[in-house]
């Protein structure tokens, strides 16, 4: 279901967005097809972000949610090439690579427990965490479940 114009406007609000007209900016914010930075259109999967200034509060742009993530329309002003948003992608996915890395030999110990712990699946069977997924497509849990 649609968020409706005003929730989004609260929404926008709550985050610490300032604008003068927000009746305007959000019918600007609807008739915009394609990222204000790469121009790219959005999809379902690229949607459009309204950006702002976490500091001061106003209003910037309103781009793709690839370029809001990764600020590329504040390092690239000018825009980027193919290349750059490549090399960009690859830089954010081996920071995020690092980051669950660490994250999972800080914790080993607990996420390993986690996923052997058994579990009963809503067909009765006893399944361990990690394993749950799988369950769910074999055979048996679908005629159990019917």
């Amino acid at each position: 279901m649609p968020i409706s114009k005003y929730q989004m406007i609260y929404n926008w609000k709550r985050y610490g967005l300032i604008c003068d007209d927000y009746n305007a900016l959000y019918e600007t914010y609807i008739e915009t097809t394609e990222c204000g930075h790469c121009k790219i259109e959005f999809t379902e999967n690229n949607k459009r972000c309204l950006d702002h200034d976490h500091e001061t509060g106003l209003f910037r742009k309103i781009v793709c949610n690839r370029c809001n993530a990764m600020d590329s329309y504040i390092k690239y002003p000018k825009g980027y090439t193919e290349q750059d948003r490549k090399e960009k992608m690859k830089e954010y996915q081996r920071a995020n690579k690092e980051q669950r890395q660490e994250h999972y030999q800080a914790n080993k110990a607990e996420i390993l427990a986690y996923k052997k712990e058994k579990i009963v699946c809503d067909c009765g069977s006893i399944v361990s965490r990690r394993d749950i997924a799988k369950h769910n497509r074999t055979k048996k849990h679908s005629e159990l479940q019917t």
